[in-house]
């Protein structure tokens, strides 16, 4: 029985040791690495890069990042929002690469504008 609970402490230690040093790595090649952005605002348009907008089967959709603060870091989780309308820039201001969107309950919030991987409502991400 004490080498069970020997070898059982050690075990335990180890993986107390493995994650200290390891934890952060293994959290962040786990999540998906995006690029964020906010809005630009002209009048009440609102213009995003193209690569912003994800065309799916159902639509086409943004997803919006939610900050919060973690024990050690801030955790950024995505938000899909559905688009009403989405058109090429007719203004001239920002140039081919930006578009005109409109979602419901849409502001000024910080958007992903490019992704390591497809994502999903809900997932967590680093900025990268």
């Amino acid at each position: 029985m004490k080498k069970l609970v020997s070898v059982l402490s050690i075990l335990f230690l180890a993986a107390i040791v493995f994650f200290t040093l390891m934890g952060e790595r293994l959290f962040y090649s786990t999540k998906p690495s995006v690029e964020i952005d906010r809005p630009i605002m002209i009048g009440d348009r609102v213009f995003l890069p193209k690569t912003a907008v994800f065309k799916e089967e159902d639509g086409e959709y943004i997803y919006t990042v939610t900050v919060r603060q973690g024990f050690s870091a801030e955790l950024l989780t995505v938000t899909r929002v559905r688009l009403l309308s989405s058109m090429e820039d007719d203004t001239g201001y920002l140039g081919e690469d930006y578009m005109i969107v409109e979602a419901e309950g849409y502001t000024n919030s910080p958007t992903v504008i490019s992704s390591s991987r497809p994502l999903k409502d809900g997932d967590m991400v680093v900025e990268g």
